[in-house]
């Protein structure tokens, strides 16, 4: 019964919030997690906001930031650390020999 619920919210993420495009730099694990962690950040956030305002606007934000990278699937910073990982382009270097 539990498992069947499982796998009835598993489809559905599926299905819709995770399906990739063009634009999908992050894994789906990455998705999820993001998408949970942005939740109850953005929750606490909300929950927190008269009792303090200036922390709960930092967890608001972080959790909308959270969430928008779990539901895009993209993540500019992920990108740029992909970018900066492939390394410098080789170089053919030719030198002329004597006899």
């Amino acid at each position: 019964m539990i498992t069947d619920k499982i796998q009835e919210i598993k489809e559905t993420l599926e299905g819709t919030l995770l399906s990739e495009d063009i634009n999908s730099n992050i894994s789906k694990t990455e998705r999820i997690l993001s998408i949970a962690g942005g939740t109850y950040i953005l929750l606490k956030g909300l929950r927190n906001i008269f009792s303090s305002p200036l922390i709960a606007t930092g967890e608001l934000v972080v959790g909308f930031g959270l969430l928008q990278r779990g539901v895009s699937g993209y993540c500019s910073i992920a990108e740029k650390y992909n970018e900066e990982t492939d390394g410098p382009e080789p170089i053919l270097v030719v030198t002329e020999t004597s006899l």
